[in-house]
């Protein structure tokens, strides 16, 4: 062992560090293999780590359930990959107040399985939940499309503690819902991609579990036609908690409406939670809406199929498994434009001999675009093309090559140079996630 990887088994121990990464292909980041794999089983043995890793000018990345490992281009300079999944405590758990602090490597399923025994729930839909992390959530700020309903995961975190770039913890926000003393720097490491510090714990606020829930799964001829069921339900005075777009084919087609999301047809799932009363008058209002809006058939999908249906939408946008000749985008605009924006997509992928699936939130304006093609240049060239019109169009996974040589954060990034004076500020050595976010 080098002197690095002799402190660091040190700390850990030596059956916790893995100081030959290349026969483990699922420690590499965009192809790149780090020089030594480390798993902390304490808060303050992941700080001593960074610590040595700091004083021996060595990047570090931090790395959870692996499910987000493919976001951001390749890592600027060799690197130690900090495996944060030991950290599984929970902290403190407050039935009562509807608050719960966890350590950093919980998976989301962990966290709402231990929230169920008291009906209560975190309601962050992502990807794989079995493997993505707490820590991993926050880091990439990923959405579910019960954004729309109760939030995002800004919205619903209320304190966190941290590893900064020199090993030292640090914390912001507390246990409590309203709490205003500072800054709030909650939001300022979420969705930072680890670039600033590395999160070890979160604390969050709760929801009672509602006591009825149900899914509206209208069909489409036409994105149009999609789209004005849409403008139906925000005009009104439903409160959904999500109203999911889904075109496109899929290896595994979601069986909604009795057939698969493909073709030349679309989708609206919507999703109504809370009261039965509530949750009945969602489903016979949107079915008469859909049915105005030239819907060729509504489902209406209850317990298991309506559990099921939601966490094959949530899985859409996973970035864990990618296939050949596979591109991820997230496209952010105005709800109002999301519409217009989509339906530029659709052509541009046809134009360019690309197979289209879309995830989107169609009353908040993110869309998860996964196109798909032999030929890498015609990938290129249609993010290119859509982002030409569209700035706000992310590449979340792709190619090793085009994740190192595409805009893949998007033209025109707003508030550049502030987050290059806040990244000075917190890592001016640049050993966190160095190169693989925007600053």
């Amino acid at each position: 062992m080098n002197p690095l990887t002799s402190q660091i088994a040190s700390i850990v121990g030596t059956s916790y560090v893995i100081d030959d990464p290349s026969g483990y292909p699922a420690y590499a980041v965009q192809g790149r293999i780090s020089t030594l794999v480390v798993a902390p089983g304490s808060v303050e043995e992941l700080a001593h780590v960074v610590a040595a890793a700091h004083a021996a000018g060595v990047a570090v990345i931090a790395r959870g359930g692996g499910t987000m490992q493919a976001w951001g281009r390749p890592p600027a300079t060799d690197f130690i990959i900090v495996q944060t999944t030991r950290l599984s405590h929970v902290c403190t758990y407050e039935p009562d107040d509807l608050t719960i602090s966890v350590e950093a490597g919980t998976s989301l399923h962990a966290l709402n399985t231990l929230l169920d025994t008291n009906n209560q729930m975190l309601p962050l839909d992502v990807p794989l939940p079995a493997r993505s992390t707490v820590g991993g959530v926050l880091a990439t700020a990923m959405d579910g499309p019960r954004r729309l309903g109760y939030g995002t995961a800004r919205d619903l975190l209320i304190g966190v503690q941290v590893v900064e770039a020199t090993g030292r913890i640090s914390k912001a926000g507390g246990m409590v819902v309203k709490n205003v003393s500072g800054f709030d720097m909650m939001k300022l490491y979420t969705g930072s991609l680890g670039s600033l510090a590395i999160i070890v714990s979160a604390n969050f606020k709760l929801l009672p579990r509602p006591r009825a829930a149900a899914t509206i799964a209208c069909a489409f001829s036409s994105s149009a036609d999609a789209f004005a069921l849409a403008r139906a339900i925000y005009e009104s005075q439903l409160t959904p908690v999500a109203v999911e777009y889904l075109f496109g084919p899929h290896p595994q087609p979601l069986s909604l409406s009795g057939r698969g999301v493909g073709g030349e047809g679309c989708l609206l799932a919507i999703r109504a939670e809370g009261l039965p009363a509530a949750v009945e008058r969602h489903v016979r209002d949107v079915a008469a809406f859909a049915e105005r809006a030239g819907a060729t058939s509504v489902s209406v999908l209850r317990d298991e199929a309506h559990t099921a249906a939601w966490a094959a939408i949530n899985d859409l946008p996973q970035t864990f498994s990618l296939a050949e000749g596979e591109l991820l985008l997230r496209l952010s605009c105005l709800p109002a434009d999301l519409e217009r924006a989509l339906a530029d997509a659709s052509p541009l992928a046809v134009r360019h001999g690309l197979a289209l699936t879309v995830a989107a939130r169609a009353l908040s304006g993110i869309a998860y675009l996964r196109v798909r093609g032999d030929d890498e240049g015609a990938l290129r060239q249609f993010h290119a093309d859509l982002l030409a019109h569209w700035p706000q169009v992310a590449i979340l996974a792709g190619s090793p090559a085009i994740m190192a040589e595409a805009p893949i954060w998007g033209a025109n990034i707003p508030n550049l140079a502030l987050m290059r004076r806040i990244k000075q500020e917190f890592d001016p050595d640049n050993r966190l996630n160095p190169g693989r976010y925007v600053v």
